[in-house]
């Protein structure tokens, strides 16, 4: 035993002062003992000091006057002292030997028959004996703490014999029981295997199994069994616990029951791939279909159709018999376009009263007209809803194709031009896609050319529209708007526009200069004092995602010279799309250069819920779809306070789009929406314009302080 650098104090309780000088010379002669020796000449002296606890060992007579030391033994164990006791005494008395340790003592010494070396040795004994009861006791404690904490786990903890055959159970906890339904005492002894039922051949039982055959910790999400049948998602962690000498002895399996996160993650992904009213695909799942049915008329050398299909007359059910109303035949036309298609078609819902019909596996190309017939016979049968009677009929229109296109959501532009011949054809029935349905095309094509002109002399303008605080009314920001005034059919909406040159990639040099010319502006009106926040540029998602984007952003702004604060960039849900891993790269780099990011037309694309929570955006725009019938339609107000509040539980600031009246201001405000942007405040302005505004609320904010 190794003695402490601090000395030990020993108390000896003897009444006889010549035996005390006896044991502390003795005590002198022991050797290797570093101590201090302190006296308690009486009973009620020792006891006082053995109550005070202060020394690590105590040497006790007999005989104490009319008082024995085995009194205070039983004193000091009732206690429950940890220090060692050393009983003296005068007489060498097997049964008094007895008695003392069986009352608690370490040893017990006859006087006259033990030297300084003896006595010294049995400190020595004592001291260790104790020290090992000690961390006896301490490791007892910390197993029965280890053991109250298992049977507290929320999660179910199993622990199983690495060494024994087909490695059984020896433990499982409370939490097992609640989440498989099995009883401990059912589950001792048996493999784990037994809560896989019949799928054995879950990709991460293979991995389970490469892993306890390499002793490795592994983490995988499984479909288990409880004990009544029911399947449950087990997010289970397993680890190898090895001996001293490392040596995997057993294994230790914490499980949890994500079952419901499972349901929620999967319902997510079926509200993001389809329509939430009827149930059927949206346009991003529709997208997939038609690529895979694009595959399988190419290899396999078939016909694949779509069919366009909207609604004759239906917006008057909208509007004299309310959204509700509307609803339900929506439904129900879903219902019964899904009764007249195979298995294998696809039918979606684009969007209001549009469907589209994608049927990938067709022999002979006309075979979809026998499918357009049962189409429109069904959806023209009546309605009955509250009463009421209700008829509506279908235009549909047809395009058919061997695979062999580029873009197959061109095949739903094709079906769309048919779907319009048929309501110019009187509606209630379909018509075929053909070469002088192709005006639109032919049209987009002029508008090319037109626009490489444009291009090439950049006759284009900026034209901005202020963004308004709620809170103080003061100009925040602008939002840059493309124009082109052509020279001959006048300004052109950038909604005819703008797709022709993203589908081009004219885009490309349109927003650079965009760019470069909203970022110059800016950097005028902050030589000049008037600049008000940061100019929000609009990106195509095509701009976007170039492999040189980043470099682009960075060379405006070094260009201009404006700070990089002053820049926000405006992106929509479409870029996610594409590529959403490299989308969310390009947004944190951007955020890396300090430009304010944007997600724009919020709601109206597809929404990832998923991905908005890793967009390292400062604010979501509210489409002027949503605002536009805020006051009038209670679902419009509902999104729009739902996306406020969202936005604001993510910390991001919220801008309204397209506000045009007070009372939509007044609602957008109640619901703490922080910045407005509409014809209430300003219509979109050319620069010029722009700087004499600015200049104007300059000098109404100098006249109110």
């Amino acid at each position: 035993m190794t003695l402490p650098d601090v000395p030990l104090r020993l108390l000896l309780i003897e009444d006889d002062e010549d035996d005390f000088l006896i044991i502390r010379d003795l005590l002198g002669e022991a050797g290797n003992l570093h101590y201090v020796l302190d006296w308690a000449d009486s009973f009620e002296r020792g006891r006082c000091a053995i109550d005070s606890g202060v020394h690590d060992l105590y040497l006790i007579d007999n005989r104490l006057g009319t008082d024995s030391g085995l009194e205070l033994v039983r004193h000091a164990i009732a206690r429950n002292m940890h220090q060692p006791l050393i009983l003296l005494t005068g007489q060498d008395d097997s049964e008094l030997d007895a008695r003392a340790l069986e009352l608690g003592a370490s040893d017990y010494l006859v006087k006259g028959q033990f030297d300084g070396r003896l006595l010294g040795r049995s400190i020595r004994y004592a001291l260790e004996r104790a020290s090992a009861r000690e961390r006896l006791g301490r490791s007892d404690n910390r197993a029965a703490l280890l053991q109250r904490c298992l049977e507290a786990s929320y999660n179910g903890v199993l622990i199983v014999d690495a060494q024994a055959a087909d490695q059984p159970i020896i433990y499982a906890n409370p939490a097992f029981e609640r989440i498989t339904g099995y009883r401990e005492e059912e589950v001792l002894g048996r493999n784990c295997r037994f809560l896989q039922g019949g799928e054995t051949r879950q990709p991460a039982i293979g991995e389970i199994r490469r892993s306890l055959a390499e002793h490795r910790e592994v983490h995988v999400v499984l479909r288990n069994f409880r004990k009544d049948g029911s399947p449950f998602w087990n997010d289970l962690y397993i680890a190898p616990v090895p001996d001293e000498r490392g040596v995997v002895t057993h294994y230790v399996g914490v499980q949890n029951d994500i079952s419901e996160r499972k349901r929620f993650e999967s319902e997510l992904a079926y509200n993001a791939s389809h329509d939430v009213l009827t149930g059927l695909p949206n346009r991003s799942l529709l997208e997939d279909r038609l690529l895979q049915g694009c595959q399988i008329a190419r290899r396999y050398s078939r016909e694949l159709a779509v069919m366009l299909i909207d609604l004759d007359g239906f917006k008057p059910i909208n509007d004299t018999l309310g959204h509700a109303v509307g609803d339900k035949v929506l439904v129900e036309v879903a219902q019964r376009m899904g009764a007249q298609i195979r298995p294998g078609d696809t039918l979606a819902r684009l969007g209001g009263d549009e469907f589209v019909v994608l049927l990938p596996d067709l022999a002979h190309g006309e075979d979809v007209l026998l499918v357009a017939e049962r189409l429109i016979r069904s959806i023209s049968r009546p309605y009955r809803l509250n009463e009421l009677e209700l008829h509506v009929t279908a235009s549909i229109g047809i395009t058919l194709s061997d695979g062999e296109i580029e873009q197959p959501m061109k095949l739903i532009q094709q079906a769309d031009l048919a779907m319009y011949q048929a309501k110019q054809h009187g509606r209630n029935n379909y018509q075929w896609y053909t070469e002088h349905l192709n005006q639109e095309v032919s049209e987009r094509m002029t508008l090319r050319n037109e626009l490489q002109k444009a291009i090439e002399g950049m006759s284009f303008e900026l034209h901005y529209q202020p963004q308004i605080d709620a809170r103080s009314g003061a100009v925040i920001g602008s939002e840059a708007l493309l124009r082109w005034p052509h020279a001959e059919r006048g300004l052109i909406s950038p909604l005819r526009f703008i797709p022709v040159a993203e589908d081009t990639g004219q885009i490309i040099p349109i927003s650079q200069w965009v760019l470069d010319t909203a970022c110059r502006h800016n950097r005028q009106l902050l030589d000049r004092g008037l600049a008000r926040g940061a100019i929000s540029v609009n990106i195509s998602a095509v701009h976007f995602l170039r492999s040189n984007f980043i470099e682009t952003v960075r060379r405006a702004l070094d260009s201009s010279g404006l700070p990089a604060s002053l820049l926000e960039l405006e992106i929509t849900e479409s870029v996610l799309l594409k590529n959403a891993e490299r989308a969310i790269y390009l947004l944190h780099e951007l955020k890396k250069i300090g430009v304010g990011l944007a997600l724009d037309d919020f709601g109206t694309g597809y929404s990832s819920l998923s991905y908005l929570k890793d967009l390292p955006i400062d604010k979501v725009k509210i489409d002027r779809s949503f605002v536009q019938e805020l006051i009038s339609d209670p679902r419009d107000a509902a999104i729009t306070q739902g996306i406020i509040s969202m936005a604001h539980h993510l910390n991001l600031k919220v801008v309204a789009e397209g506000v045009e009246n007070a009372e939509q201001a007044a609602f957008l405000n109640r619901n703490q929406c922080d910045a407005f942007q509409g014809f209430l405040y300003a219509r979109p302005m050319p620069f010029a314009e722009l700087e004499g505004y600015l200049q104007r609320q300059a000098q109404l904010e100098l006249a109110g302080h």
